[in-house]
């Protein structure tokens, strides 16, 4: 999961919402949000000011998430 994922939940905004503030489509979002596509440099800088969150952190993941011999035996 990204950052710009927490950040967005963290100030209640919906995808749409959050994507018109910036001034693109809620499809393109999406699919920032989840790392599908990069966004140009002119969508980071508007993300950057409706989240209120430097750039450089919003594409960062958000958690790291440990594999153990547990965890993948509890899988199977």
């Amino acid at each position: 999961m990204l950052r710009i994922k927490l950040l967005r939940i963290s100030v209640s905004q919906s995808q749409w919402h959050l994507a018109r503030e910036a001034g693109i489509s809620q499809g393109r979002y999406s699919m920032i949000e989840r790392g599908l596509i990069e966004p140009t440099e002119k969508e980071r800088e508007r993300l950057s000011r409706v989240l209120n969150a430097p750039a450089s952190t919003l594409f960062r993941a958000a958690c790291r998430v440990r594999t153990t011999k547990a965890t993948i035996a509890g899988a199977l």
